[in-house]
């Protein structure tokens, strides 16, 4: 995990209402994403998932879709998107995380999902996802991220959230927890 430790470091941490925020290529696209940090990314993912029972990859819309789409690329395992927008398919399943009205497509009863995501906070995203999936009657069978911000409690779910990397954030930089 050198580049993804490195990058933390490199990665500029803002004011964002209030609170610091890490700027990171795989989290925002900026600074400019390094094929060899994404690399490294997805065979970290690919060491730490359980890809041998997953049917498919859920992964919300945005960040985390450049780095899940590598993963179904190097796995063959295909990939759905949550997404922020309504498409009005039959089978279209809406739901709310946190602030944000979600929507799930193709993913159906029986499947085997592999939830992967960009960055997790307190884990209430991934949460909602996780339920919104059980609820349409799919197996959560892993969740990964691929940095996870260790600074405050993690909100409970019924599934142990993986990462490649731990961090705390603060307004001096970003500190990797082991």
């Amino acid at each position: 995990m050198d580049a993804l430790e490195r990058s933390v470091h490199e990665a500029p941490v803002i004011d964002r209402n209030g609170r610091p925020y890490l700027v990171h290529p795989i989290s925002n696209g900026i600074p400019t994403l390094d094929p060899h940090l994404v690399r490294e990314v997805v065979n970290g993912i690919c060491q730490v998932a359980d890809l041998a029972d997953a049917d498919v990859i859920a992964t919300p819309v945005t960040m985390g879709v450049h780095v899940s789409t590598a993963v179904s690329l190097v796995s063959d395992i295909p990939l759905v998107v949550i997404r922020d927008r309504q498409y009005g398919f039959d089978d279209e399943y809406a739901f709310d995380a946190g602030d944000d009205r979600l929507y799930l497509n193709d993913v159906e009863e029986g499947d085997d999902v592999l939830v992967l995501d960009d960055l997790t906070n307190t884990g209430a995203f991934v949460a909602a996802i996780t339920e919104a999936l059980e609820e349409v009657g799919a197996n959560v069978v892993d969740v990964v991220t691929v940095i996870r911000r260790v600074e405050s409690e993690p909100v409970p779910m019924g599934h142990e959230v993986k990462s490649l990397l731990d961090v705390r954030v603060s307004e001096d930089g970003v500190e990797i927890v082991d």
